[in-house]
């Protein structure tokens, strides 16, 4: 099983100041995904959006998990990082 180890990422100052909104925590999940590895970040990105990637709070649940899966996300942090941006786990 892989992992991003994303536990450590919700204590970050970043993190802890970006919780007034979904659109403020998914923009710091992505960024954290880019720094984690920013080619494979944007090779799924394209593959979901052709046109302009959506404001985080529009990315759907599905993509939610499309994303961090593709760059190495447990089932685990999957689901945690979708309950985080209010696209609950089924």
């Amino acid at each position: 099983m892989t992992s991003l180890n994303l536990d450590a990422w919700w204590d970050e100052p970043a993190y802890r100041a970006a919780q007034d909104t979904f659109t403020e925590r998914g923009t710091f999940i992505l960024g954290k995904l880019r720094d984690h590895d920013a080619a494979k970040l944007k090779v799924v990105l394209d593959d979901l959006y052709r046109d302009a990637i959506p404001d985080p709070m529009e990315i759907t649940k599905f993509d939610w998990e499309v994303i961090p899966r593709y760059l190495g996300a447990s089932n685990a942090e999957i689901k945690d990082v979708q309950v985080r941006m209010g696209r609950v786990w089924r």
